[in-house]
């Protein structure tokens, strides 16, 4: 489900940017899902909350969703980026003749 959130800016999913830190389901039915912000003051935070929390809500026996924001580390933001743009390059191999 979170798969479907994408971060605002770069149009990739949360999810293969390393944003969610985690999610811990209640007994009761109470959700929280910990997102990292890739900037600190992020100005689209609103934004990205309100997506994961209707991406949540919409599923069966969520009866409340609490959205908890923290900031990557650089070394976190670096490595993902550095990840997301690998997986975005297609690299061939030269064709050798024989």
């Amino acid at each position: 489900m979170l798969a479907g959130v994408e971060d605002p800016e770069i149009k990739k999913p949360i999810t293969e940017l390393g944003m969610v830190r985690d999610v811990v389901i209640g007994p009761d039915g109470r959700v929280v899902v910990g997102v990292f912000l890739t900037v600190s003051g992020c100005p689209l935070k609103e934004t990205i909350t309100r997506e994961v929390t209707a991406a949540v809500t919409s599923l069966d026996g969520v009866t409340s969703v609490l959205v908890e924001l923290d900031v990557m580390s650089s070394a976190r933001a670096c490595a993902n980026s550095c990840a997301a743009a690998r997986a975005s390059v297609r690299c061939r191999s030269p064709t050798r003749d024989r």
